[in-house]
């Protein structure tokens, strides 16, 4: 399946603290370092200034908002450039909330030090496997019939040198781990290993949503 709504990203990480998740006393907790806690670094403002506190940037993409004139960029031209999340920032942003795209992908990281989701792979099909245009494991698209596979995406992650790593984001068992690195691009998350990007940008939203279309709160 062609997703149509593209984002791309220049990335590059530093790493500035060790951050882990860990077991004690028999329960996974994320492990952090004081400095880690104290010293999370500014998010890139508008004219590319890291201007922005890091808790403001989160607050923002987790509502939905970002944008702002360009939060998120170093440079805005003639190359557009965003850097990846470092370790403090991933340790701050991941635990507890989701990155998800509708029909794609959902990944919930768990206070817990644990991972819990999905990943759909689409395949054309005959029109007889879409019933309807749009349904949680099928689409018409331009006339022609997706129909899709979920793979589970559960296990352990860490982070740390400015990644996390966690199961292969395919889903696949035999894929193993594999680690990645994670970027705010206006109200978006991308999401990569340093030689490509994985799919287009993806929601960033609070607390476990792993349904296949993002729940609206109504207001």
């Amino acid at each position: 399946m062609q997703i149509t709504r593209k984002i791309w990203l220049s990335a590059g990480a530093v790493a500035v603290a060790a951050v882990a998740i860990g077991a004690s006393g028999g329960n996974n907790h994320l492990v952090t370092t004081a400095k880690a806690a104290e010293n999370v670094e500014n998010f890139p403002g508008k004219t590319g200034a890291l201007d922005v506190p890091f808790a403001k940037a989160l607050h923002k993409v987790l509502d939905g908002e970002g944008g702002e004139g360009g939060i998120g960029f170093t440079t805005s031209g003639p190359v557009f450039t965003s850097p990846a999340l470092t370790s403090a920032q991933l340790a701050m942003a991941l635990p507890g909330n989701t990155i998800r795209k509708d029909q794609a992908v959902a990944i919930y990281f768990g206070e817990d030090g644990m991972v819990d989701g999905w990943k759909r792979e689409w395949d054309k099909a005959d029109m007889s496997k879409c019933p309807t245009a749009l349904g949680d494991n099928h689409e018409i698209e331009d006339g022609e019939c997706w129909t899709s596979a979920v793979y589970p995406l559960k296990g352990k992650y860490t982070i740390k040198n400015g990644q996390v790593c966690m199961p292969a984001y395919s889903g696949h068992p035999e894929d193993g781990e594999a680690c990645y690195y994670i970027s705010f691009v206006t109200k978006f998350v991308m999401i990569g290993d340093g030689t490509k990007t994985y799919g287009s940008g993806k929601d960033f939203v609070p607390g476990k949503n792993l349904d296949v279309f993002l729940k609206k709160e109504e207001h």
